[in-house]
């Protein structure tokens, strides 16, 4: 069943999704293409996000973790990174604002749409912290394995 907020979001998806993909380019410390590997990346799983916003489908959820690990491994603060998912708040309000009198929405349909973003919001901050913990645990085992070479040599 489409919600309100979600036929909006269908009718101005090209718009909307133009804007959330610069808005997510534009958080990278360095300048970062849609060509680059990162850009198509990120332009591919906010697409597939955009299109399954209204429900949970696992290439949804895939969509999410996808964008989640691209941001774990940029050097950003997680209030910084996962600001892209509030920035659809915004491009949303502004876009909702701009839509004629039939297609308005509630402020019902409005609380409904910013709950979900915040559903999102916190599911994506799971999958950044498991991949920032993936991370971390990587580097500490990178450094126990030259820890033991150097020993090995040591004693050799």
């Amino acid at each position: 069943m489409r919600t309100a907020w979600g036929e909006l979001i269908e009718k101005n998806r090209e718009k909307i999704l133009d804007q959330w993909i610069e808005k997510g380019l534009s958080i990278f410390p360095e300048k970062i293409g849609r060509g680059t590997p990162i850009g198509e990346s990120l332009s591919e799983g906010l697409s597939i996000i955009l299109d399954g916003i209204e429900e949970n489908t696992k290439s949804f959820v895939a969509a999410v973790n996808q964008i989640a690990r691209i941001l774990a491994v940029q050097p950003l603060p997680p209030s910084k990174a996962l600001l892209l998912f509030s920035e659809l708040k915004a491009i949303f309000h502004e876009t909702a604002s701009k839509a004629s009198n039939r297609h308005a929405l509630t402020q019902a349909d409005r609380d409904a749409f910013q709950a979900r973003i915040e559903q999102i919001l916190l599911t994506a901050f799971d999958f950044y912290m498991a991949n920032r913990e993936k991370i971390y645990q990587l580097k500490v085992e990178e450094s126990k394995r030259q820890a033991f070479m150097l020993m090995r040599r040591a004693q050799g």
